[in-house]
C-alpha cells in the first residue's frame, strides 16, 4: 500500500514537470541547440530515479536589437536648424548648412553681427564615449577668427541636445563613421 502510494507520487511528479516542460516550449520562442541546456528535476528517494526524468529547455537571454541610423547633410541641415537662430554674446547666427566629410561634421552659418554679417563655421567629431554619442568641437571661428572655449563650450552644449534628440535614450552606440554626404551610428538597444 506504501508502496503504491509513493509510486503515484512519482509519476505526479514526472506528469506535473512534463506540463511544464511542454508550456514552457510552447510560449518561449524557440531556443538555437547551442544554447539550450536541459535540467533535471529533484527525486525524492532512489526508486524514483529509477522513473524517466522530466526535462525542461531554459530559453536564451533575448539578445539586443541592433539599431542603425545613416543620416545624410539635408537631414542634419534639418536637425540643426531647430536649434536656429540662436545668440550667443550678441551674435545672431541663423540658416545653418550642415556637411558630413571624412573626417567630421562642418556647419556654415549666416552671422548677424553689430557692423553686418558674415560667415560661422564649426567642425566638429561625433565619437563614442561610454556608449553615447558625445561631440568635439574641433574649430569655431567667427568671420575666420577663432571663437574663446567658452563659447565652444556653449555650441558642444547645443550640439549634443540636437544629437539626443536623434538617437533614443536606451541605445547603446557601439560605432559613428563618416563618410562625404553621409553619417552613420550603430548600436544596439534592449
Amino acid at each position: 500500500m506504501v508502496m503504491g502510494g509513493l509510486i503515484r507520487i512519482v509519476l505526479f511528479v514526472a506528469a506535473a514537470g512534463a506540463a511544464y516542460a511542454f508550456l514552457q516550449s510552447s510560449y518561449a520562442a524557440p531556443a538555437p541547440a547551442s544554447t539550450s541546456r536541459t535540467v533535471a528535476p529533484a527525486t525524492a528517494t532512489a526508486r524514483s530515479a529509477a522513473a524517466a526524468p522530466a526535462t525542461a529547455t531554459v530559453p536564451p537571454r533575448p539578445t539586443p536589437a541592433v539599431f542603425a541610423l545613416t543620416m545624410s547633410d539635408a537631414d542634419l541641415t534639418k536637425a540643426a536648424a531647430g536649434s536656429f537662430p540662436q545668440t550667443v554674446s550678441g551674435v545672431t547666427v541663423r540658416d545653418p548648412n550642415v556637411s558630413v566629410e571624412s573626417a567630421g561634421v562642418r556647419l556654415t552659418a549666416t552671422a548677424q553681427v553689430f557692423f553686418g554679417t558674415t560667415q560661422f563655421v564649426m567642425t566638429a567629431t561625433p565619437v563614442v564615449s561610454d556608449g553615447k554619442i558625445t561631440v568635439r568641437i574641433d574649430t569655431a571661428t567667427l568671420a575666420g577668427l577663432a571663437l574663446p572655449d567658452s563659447t565652444r563650450a556653449s555650441i558642444a552644449d547645443t550640439v549634443q541636445g540636437t544629437i539626443s534628440t536623434l538617437i533614443p535614450a536606451n541605445v547603446k552606440v557601439t560605432t559613428v563613421s563618416f563618410a562625404p554626404g553621409k553619417l552613420t551610428v550603430q548600436g544596439t538597444q534592449p
